[in-house]
This record gives structure tokens, C-alpha cells and sequence, in this order.
């Protein structure tokens, strides 16, 4: 009883300190705009932020729900090879329709974030306006900057006419990371690096990844005991697919690689394919559904000596896969399928595998969210004959041997309230420190 006096009295202390919340008359520049358009923003593109487009462009209502709104706008993203494309989709609501656009802005890797933030806002700010207009709501329509002008995107690569470009649309990536971690019967470190060179043009598109990890743990168990696990992992590939013909492309892929959870001291592959797009390339973001038919040649040579007595093997394997992509005003889905199976023994050792993911507006506010995957398992020919021990089960170091796998998840998420969204509030951004450490910033 007395620790619920001391919350109450609390509260009512907070009451009398804090502020109330001003009228709506009195937000300023944050208020609901009265007779602007009501624009919902699905941000679905890498590097998307709502809150800067909501603090820039302060001419229209954002709204929290598509149902609510007159404008409803999809902004999705794909990669160039050397930046990013992003799409918006303009689609008409209400009164506007069957009113739908597409605007696009590309940008490339080397940009500074408020460059690429700039056009994007920019666009975003042309096609708003345009359907202020045409719904009949009268301007000024500015956008704030922090130089105050008005900016005006560049043109995106394509559009500019013939580039000088030295590099020859390659783009390379280098990465690397030191982790230590230690407690007074614990010990751990891992080094990683990663690298990439990309490049991608209408007819070809190449690449070539690396990574590669040291990891080291050291453990004192309940006996003074330590335990101690090591693990060398890493790999680098490269391909390069070559676009056939309209919805038609071809390519190849090489690569070598090591796992202690697999038991490879080393592997490697060759393989190639085609694939047949269902849609056109250019309706990628929004909608697309390809079948991809490979085959590979692959080359082990294991740590340990496998259940099946290798202690090296090459064996051909051939893959379809199946895949479909939807993101409409409804919401969005993810579906695919893949058959995979060694061509010596196609009856004792394959792969099948589905799974997707669906995300769908039932009501004003409400979501129904659902994902899964699920797969038959008969391709472990990695396997040691040694068996793994009771610590290497613990701590994952080694593939448990399994006839199947699934994952399922399904929720449902409800937003009531405020229809509007167009107030941004970045006071108290950064959470950091304290019990468990970890941050967040933005």
C-alpha cells in the first residue's frame, strides 16, 4: 500500500512540474494542415527516412494509415552497381484515383548522405506538389533546407548523356573489424574482413565478394576445466550474368571457401545457369516472379572423414529455384521454392525448400503479419564420423545431422489514434550505456 501512495504521489508531483501540452492552435509549424493533401509514405527502399522527408516537406499531412490518405506513395530501392535507384510510386486515392506516377532518383555510393537525402526529398517534393495541385489545394509549396534554397536533384546517371567515367562503373568495397571480449572466466576475439568490387550495366553485371573470420573462446567450466573453440571461416566468389534478352539471362559463378560448422577445410565450385523473368526487369521493386535452373560442379575436402567414408569428393549438383515478389497498396508477399540434388545419387541426397512471407492490410490500422519456411533435408554428406561432442553441440560449433528444418512466425499489430504524422521529435535520440550497454542513435 505505501509503494502505491509513493507511485501516485509521483505522478501528481510530475503533473505539477511538467507542462501541459499546448492546444492544437498553438503547434506552430507542426499543427494539422488544414486543406493539404494527406499523403501516406511506405518506405520500403535501403536508406529511407520518413522523419527527414516529414521535416522538409511540410506542405502536405502525413498520415498514419493508407486508408486515411489521398496519396498513397511506395518508395522502393534497387542496387546500380555503383549507388542505388530509388522508385516512387505516386498512387491516386479517393478523388485522385486512378491518378498513379512514377518519379525515380539514382544516386551513387561515393555521395555524401545529405546529398542522397537532398534529391530524394527533393523528388518526393515535386511529385507531392503535383497532386496538390491536381486535388485542388493551392500552394506556396517550399521545402525547407539547411541552406534555405531550393534544391533541384541532379539528373541520374543514363539521363545525362555520355559519362566520363574512369573507373568504368567498377565500385569497391574494403571492411574489416578487431572484436575483444573478456570476463574473469572468459575470454574471446574475432577478426573479420570483408571485400567487394561490383560492376553493373545494362548488358553485364559482375562481381566479386570475399569475407573471411578468425574466431577464438576460451572457457573456464564449473571443474577448472577450459574449454577452447576455434573456428576458421571464410570464403570468396565471383560472378558475372550476362542479360540474353529481354526477360532472359545467363551466368556463372566460381568460388572456394572453408567451414568448421561444415566440416570443410576446403571447398569449391563452379557452376552456371540461366534464369527467365515472368516480368519485365524494369517492374523489379513492385512486382516480379523469375524460375532459375543451375547446375554446379563441387569440390570437398573435408576436416574430418565424412559418415560416408570421404575424406575428399567432387560431385555435380543441379537447382531450380522458383521465386515471387509482390508489394501492391494491400501490402506485400514474398514466396519461394528451390529443388536441389546431387546428380550420383539424386534419390538419397537432395534439398526441398519453400518459404515467404506475408504482410496484409486487414483494417484501418491493423496488420496481419505472417512468415515461415520449411525444408527437407537429405544433402548432409558433410557429415563427420566422429560425431560431435556434447561442447560442440553447445556452442553450434558443428552441424547437427537433420532429416528436416522449419520456421514459422505469424503476429498482428494495431495503430489507433491520430491519423496524422507530420510532428518529428528528435529530443532524447540517443539511448546509451548503463546494464547491457548497446545504444541508439536516430
Amino acid at each position: 500500500m505505501k509503494s502505491i501512495t509513493r507511485v501516485l504521489s509521483a505522478l501528481l508531483v510530475l503533473a505539477v512540474i511538467l507542462p501541459a501540452p499546448p492546444a492544437a492552435g498553438q503547434q506552430g509549424g507542426d499543427e494539422v494542415r488544414n486543406g493539404a493533401l494527406r499523403v501516406f509514405l511506405e518506405c520500403a527502399a535501403r536508406g529511407c527516412e520518413s522523419s527527414h522527408f516529414r521535416t522538409e516537406i511540410t506542405y502536405v499531412n502525413w498520415v498514419r494509415d493508407v486508408r486515411d490518405s489521398q496519396l498513397h506513395v511506395i518508395m522502393t530501392s534497387q542496387g546500380t552497381g555503383s549507388g542505388d535507384e530509388f522508385l516512387m510510386d505516386f498512387i491516386g486515392r479517393e478523388e485522385l484515383e486512378g491518378t498513379d506516377d512514377q518519379l525515380s532518383y539514382a544516386h551513387s555510393d561515393t555521395d555524401a548522405d545529405f546529398e542522397r537525402l537532398r534529391g530524394l526529398t527533393s523528388v518526393l517534393a515535386v511529385g507531392t506538389a503535383r497532386y496538390s495541385v491536381l486535388a485542388g489545394y493551392g500552394g506556396p509549396f517550399s521545402v525547407v533546407s539547411a541552406s534555405g534554397e531550393i534544391e533541384v536533384p541532379d539528373l541520374p546517371p543514363g539521363l545525362q548523356g555520355d559519362v566520363n567515367d574512369p573507373w568504368d562503373y567498377w565500385v569497391f568495397r574494403v571492411s574489416g573489424n578487431v572484436e575483444l571480449e573478456g570476463e574473469s572466466k572468459e575470454d574471446s576475439h574475432e577478426v573479420s574482413g570483408n571485400f567487394s568490387a561490383n560492376r553493373t550495366t545494362e548488358t553485364w553485371k559482375i562481381s566479386v565478394n570475399g569475407r573471411g573470420s578468425f574466431s577464438r573462446r576460451e572457457v573456464e567450466t564449473s571443474d577448472t576445466t577450459t574449454y577452447l573453440d576455434e573456428r576458421d571461416d571464410w570464403s570468396t566468389d565471383g560472378r558475372v550474368f550476362y542479360s540474353l534478352a529481354e526477360r532472359w539471362s545467363a551466368g556463372v559463378e566460381a568460388g572456394a571457401s572453408s567451414s568448421t560448422r561444415n566440416n570443410q577445410d576446403l571447398g569449391g565450385q563452379v557452376g552456371t545457369g540461366v534464369e527467365f523473368s515472368f516480368f519485365p526487369y524494369r517492374d523489379w521493386t513492385r512486382k516480379r516472379m523469375t524460375l532459375q535452373a543451375l547446375i554446379y560442379a563441387r569440390y570437398y575436402d573435408y576436416e574430418e572423414e565424412t559418415i560416408y567414408g570421404k575424406d575428399t569428393e567432387t560431385v555435380w549438383e543441379s537447382s531450380l529455384r522458383w521465386g515471387l515478389g509482390l508489394r501492391q497498396p494491400w501490402g506485400q508477399a514474398y514466396f519461394n521454392a528451390t529443388a536441389e540434388a546431387f546428380l550420383h545419387n539424386p534419390r538419397d541426397f537432395y534439398r526441398l525448400s519453400a518459404g515467404g512471407s506475408l504482410s496484409f492490410r486487414i483494417l484501418r490500422g491493423l496488420e496481419w503479419e505472417v512468415s515461415g519456411n520449411v525444408a527437407k533435408i537429405r544433402d548432409q554428406i558433410f557429415l563427420s564420423a566422429e560425431g560431435i561432442s556434447e561442447e560442440e553441440i553447445l556452442v553450434q560449433r558443428r552441424q547437427l545431422p537433420t532429416d528436416f528444418e522449419f520456421r514459422i512466425s505469424t503476429g498482428l499489430s494495431f495503430t489507433f489514434g491520430s491519423i496524422f504524422n507530420n510532428v518529428v521529435n528528435n529530443r532524447f535520440g540517443f539511448v546509451g550505456g548503463g546494464r547491457g550497454g548497446g545504444g541508439r542513435f536516430f
